[in-house]
């Protein structure tokens, strides 16, 4: 999982709004649609979820401790969202048991290693790399219009969340290729499976105008690659366009630090697995 810096999170609890604007402009949707959406349920079960759960991030403090932002800013997604949220004072195990006697049924938490959010009653995670994924995928069909039979290079394809987006990707109907510095893993996962291997990036990158970038490479993506029709999903940190391809292709790009992956989490810990649209 990416770590985070203060620099990546320090406004989110402030340009909610804003970031809104953005997704409505590029998808047609809001963050909150985006997250319905990609869990496959509706706003009602959604909203009847949330008035049932109580959800509460606690801070943990092992391995490199804790970004001084990102419970704050995880939890202002949550109640921008909708949720009711209940704040710990203390972090680690006292946190989670004081989350839990303040009546929290969700828990956010997060160490060096994953992400996830946990169900108490459904006994349920769902990690933020999944859900990541899930809600990336579906603002990318959202700002393309559908994805079947479309295209899509997915940069990074044999990393954890890489390799997810390749396999949704596919369940969208779309014509998938991958490329990945990590030639040999990608050939093993692709084996005896209907997915294109990029070996050589440059190539691909002018030969394709929708991207899954799910690398942490940077300065990958340059004006040269960018085309009237080119429609990037960047969930990968640091976003891996150069300030110049960026310039060019900033309303049909999809990339944050925490908004989407958190709000796809939501809608999937809180659904019940018995509901779907």
């Amino acid at each position: 999982m990416t770590r985070l810096t203060e620099e990546n999170i320090r406004d989110i609890g402030t340009s909610l709004k804003q970031y809104d604007e953005s997704l409505l402009r590029k998808t047609g949707h809001p963050l909150k649609q985006i997250a319905i959406q990609s869990a496959g349920i509706s706003g009602k079960i959604f909203e009847d979820a949330l008035a049932l759960n109580v959800a509460a991030v606690i801070p943990i403090t092992c391995g490199q401790g804790m970004i001084e932002s990102f419970a704050g800013s995880v939890r202002a997604i949550l109640q921008h969202l909708g949720a009711r949220t209940v704040r710990p004072q203390g972090a680690d195990i006292a946190g989670i048991a004081e989350a839990i006697e303040k009546g929290a049924t969700v828990a956010f938490c997060s160490d060096d290693d994953r992400f996830v959010a946990i169900n108490l009653p459904l006994l349920r995670v769902v990690d933020n790399l999944e859900a990541t994924a899930k809600g990336y995928v579906t603002a990318l069909e959202l700002m393309a219009g559908g994805l079947s039979g479309c295209q899509v290079l997915v940069i990074g394809g044999a990393g954890q969340l890489g390799w997810k987006a390749v396999n949704l990707l596919e369940t969208k109907g779309a014509k998938v290729a991958a490329f990945d510095v990590n030639q040999c893993k990608l050939k093993e996962l692709t084996k005896g499976r209907k997915i294109g291997i990029e070996r050589n990036l440059e190539e691909a990158l002018r030969r394709y105008s929708i991207f899954f970038d799910a690398s942490p490479a940077s300065n990958i993506i340059r004006p040269e690659h960018i085309q009237p029709e080119t429609l990037i999903a960047a969930p990968g940190i640091p976003l891996g366009c150069t300030t110049e391809a960026y310039g060019l292709v900033k309303d049909r790009l999809i990339h944050d630090p925490l908004q989407i992956g958190v709000a796809a989490m939501l809608a999937e810990v809180v659904r019940n697995p018995e509901t779907s649209l």
